[in-house]
């Protein structure tokens, strides 16, 4: 678990990307219980994006939107365009752009899909780590920041005081850098939070745009942390905390392990949990699903 902690790597997803994208053309759905359509209308034509304010009224993708009209009577429908009898992605694909231009100005940017993109820090946290002097860093500026795992030893429910005393917590026991000290991977991990909470606010001031992330020595792991605390929201997920994490996360969850594989790995090992899947070493996953996979 400790290979590659020298690394921050954050997945940044927009949040409901394609009614972000219409709720600007068209400010009068903001705030609303909004999807977007498909081009085709059969039964309303079938939802690919829905805003919270949808979801919460039981909203979900792929649903018809005569179906979803049942649910939220009230519920506005922005459709793709058409163009030569398919499918015009040409606003959402132009204000992705928008968002990479951005996001490039602060690490290196690996596009992952239209609306989600990997951030390698470790250079840019690197950079920042010299100007900062060893310095404290201030919670005001993780203001949307979760430490996943923090507070310690706490059963409450999620709240704002909560995430506040758990980045306190954390802030607290950050060891102080001097100079020639080797840096700890979770000082890294926080000065990566530090440069994604700029960026994040920079698409948002730029492009209006929203967006959540999650930031870790990993792409797999920076993935799922992604999904803890959304929207708007980011968190840090670091390796002391990812076994607890584990214990209870089924294997489906973690990025590439949603299909056969994962299916494939139940079955030969029969785990269902990404905390039963660590206790198999290298070797014996290598020899039931080849080098490479294993």
């Amino acid at each position: 678990m400790d290979y590659g902690k020298e690394r921050v790597v954050a997945l940044v997803d927009m949040d409901c990307f394609y009614v972000q994208v219409e709720q600007r053309l068209n400010p009068e759905l903001k705030n609303k219980p909004c999807v977007v359509a498909q081009y085709k209308t059969w039964k309303g034509g079938g939802i690919i994006a829905v805003s919270y304010e949808a979801r919460a009224h039981g909203v979900g993708r792929n649903m018809w939107v005569d179906d979803a009209k049942t649910l939220c009577p009230d519920l506005q429908v922005a459709r793709v365009r058409e163009s030569h009898g398919k499918a015009d992605l040409t606003h959402y694909r132009d204000a992705s752009v928008e968002v990479i231009h951005v996001m490039s100005r602060f690490a290196v940017i690996e596009r992952a899909s239209i609306d989600e993109a990997y951030m390698d820090l470790t250079s840019a946290v690197q950079q920042r780590l010299k100007t900062m002097a060893g310095g404290q860093i201030d919670p005001k500026l993780l203001k949307t920041t979760y430490i996943q795992g923090y507070p310690r030893s706490s059963t409450e429910l999620e709240t704002s005081e909560h995430r506040s005393r758990g980045l306190q917590e954390w802030l607290t026991s950050l060891p102080h850098n001097s100079s020639g000290d080797k840096i700890s991977p979770d000082l890294q991990l926080t000065v990566g939070a530090l440069i994604v909470e700029e960026m994040r606010a920079a698409v948002e001031k730029d492009t209006s745009f929203r967006c959540s992330a999650g930031i870790s020595h990993n792409k797999v792991l920076a993935k799922l942390a992604c999904g803890l605390n959304k929207p708007n929201r980011q968190t840090v997920l670091p390796l002391d905390s990812v076994p607890e994490l584990f214990s209870s996360l089924p294997i489906s969850k973690i990025r590439n392990l949603g299909g056969k594989l994962g299916a494939s790995i139940t079955e030969a090992l029969g785990v269902e949990n990404m905390g039963d899947l660590t206790q198999f070493s290298k070797a014996v996953l290598e020899q039931h699903f080849g080098d490479k996979t294993g």
